[in-house]
């Protein structure tokens, strides 16, 4: 019996820690992800670094999100959900801390990626996690409300961490973000005995288990039935559509400074952006709860929004539709997030497998998409092309989702 099954609180039979477990985990560490980006100039000024060094800097954990999934994936195929969180909430907290006491370019970016491997496993792991506990209508919203967390901690970063280190002067850059992480770990240590969140075996792998043939995937699966996960249509289309929700949003988000910088608007816009982020991604999760229908033809409509804001963005507005359409194209693509996870994960019963791959291919487009946005903006000298190519990226998007949308109707499923 687990250790938090008979002394927590429960819904629907499952402690609440339990349920709040990947949701206070994914907080911290969105504070810690976006903590840096929070002070670029005093950071720069304290390590003696260049644009491109710091950009390096922020951008390090990106790529150990993608590195790391294919462990993802092995973990949460082969042991509770709730287990491997706790492991993760410890390693990510020890992180955090050390983050804080590093001196020296080398060592910090050094740590961002360390830190960033673990990120990576909260990620799909903590979405898997989700996937779970909670089926139907109910899984649309809690993954909104888990990938709201993730944005509302990095708001949380730009609101606090400039008061903080000035309070402190100097230190306790990533403090704040630890709070959660602490108690995501007492949550962890309440359930490490959870049985809930195990991963459901396929009937292949169990036949091959009880005729002796060996298997190499993960979990017991054998390659074959993993290579059939990662190319699944529905995940294929989810990883599709996280690639162009993620890459898009990133990238927005990467220029939106000095876009309306441009425009003479000034304030704390990145926190904004990020607000903006966790209301889209809890709206939407809301919206599949409430409003039952195909997860498919949420992420249609959704990017198909987003591809209108861009394109309209591309043409040059005029006025308020300037400041006004960022914003709510930013929604737009946060709107989904529950949707494309609950779309994956409902299509395979690999979903920790299926997860990890939406996550690695959504984490290489936010790797490369601004660099190439980068490039577009300078040899065009404007926004033009940057927010055309988004709204081809969403467009391809919606179309593909259109045809799965249309599949499964037509076979009566979700």
């Amino acid at each position: 019996m687990s250790a938090g099954r008979t002394a927590a609180p429960s819904r629907d039979g499952v402690p609440v820690t339990l349920r709040l477990l990947p949701h206070a985990l994914v907080a911290s560490t969105g504070y810690v992800l976006f903590a840096v980006a929070a002070l670029p100039d005093l950071l720069s000024a304290r390590l003696g670094i260049g644009p491109s060094a710091f950009g390096l800097l922020t951008s390090a954990p990106l790529g150990a999100f993608v590195l790391v999934q294919p462990l993802a994936s092995r973990l949460s195929d082969r042991r509770p959900t709730a287990v491997v969180l706790l492991w993760a909430a410890a390693v990510h907290v020890a992180l955090a801390a050390a983050l804080d006491l590093a001196e020296g370019f080398a060592t910090l970016l050094a740590l961002r990626f360390a830190w960033g491997l673990v990120a990576g496993l909260v990620l799909s792991v903590g979405a898997t996690h989700v996937a779970r506990l909670r089926r139907g209508p109910g899984s649309t919203l809690e993954q909104g409300v888990f990938g709201g967390m993730l944005t509302l901690g990095g708001a949380a970063a730009f609101l606090l961490a400039g008061p903080v280190v000035a309070a402190t002067g100097g230190p306790g850059l990533h403090a704040v973000g630890i709070v959660p992480g602490v108690v995501a770990l007492a949550c962890g240590l309440r359930n490490r005995g959870d049985r809930r969140t195990a991963p459901r075996v396929s009937s292949n792998a169990q036949a091959s288990d009880d005729s002796g043939t060996s298997t190499d995937g993960p979990g017991g699966r054998s390659a074959r039935e993993t290579l059939a996960t990662v190319t699944n249509p529905t995940v294929l289309v989810a990883a599709l559509s996280y690639v162009a929700v993620i890459g898009s949003y990133v990238t927005l988000s990467t220029f939106v400074t000095s876009y309306f910088g441009e425009l003479g608007v000034l304030g704390p816009l990145n926190a904004l952006v990020l607000v903006g982020a966790t209301a889209g991604r809890v709206a939407g999760g809301v919206a599949g709860w409430r409003f039952p229908g195909s997860d498919a033809t949420f992420v249609v409509v959704s990017v198909a929004a987003a591809a209108a804001g861009f394109a309209a963005l591309a043409s040059g507005p005029g006025g308020r539709l300037l400041v006004a359409l960022p914003f709510a194209t930013m929604v737009a693509l946060s709107v989904p997030f529950g949707a494309v996870f609950d779309l994956a994960a409902g299509a395979t019963e690999a979903e920790g497998v299926a997860l990890a791959a939406v996550v690695a291919a959504g984490n290489v487009a936010a790797l490369v998409l601004p660099p190439v946005a980068g490039a577009l903006r300078e040899t065009t000298g404007g926004y033009a092309g940057v927010f055309g190519m988004l709204a081809l990226l969403n467009g391809v998007t919606a179309v593909c989702a259109v045809a799965l949308a249309g599949g499964r109707h037509a076979e009566g499923g979700r």
